[in-house]
């Protein structure tokens, strides 16, 4: 099985119990929802957590837009 730099096979990549020094973004558009189904460490499972789950999962993480354009 191929494992990424996260210590996740893709497709399963979570944005928890990743290895350490690993800089976790979300995206802004899921603050629209009350829910979300993140991966849960393989391309077969997920966890249901509220935002407020999430952000205290992860710890350290931040929020992006990843439509956002950026000047070089």
């Amino acid at each position: 099985m191929l494992v990424c730099i996260s210590g996740h096979a893709p497709g399963g990549i979570c944005p928890f119990g990743i290895y350490e020094g690993i800089p976790v973004c979300l995206d802004k558009s899921i603050k629209k929802h009350d829910t979300v189904y993140p991966a849960a460490g393989d391309d077969h499972s997920c966890v249901r957590l509220t935002l407020e789950e999430l952000e205290d999962v992860i710890g350290n993480f931040r929020w992006v837009d990843v439509c956002e354009e950026t000047v070089s």
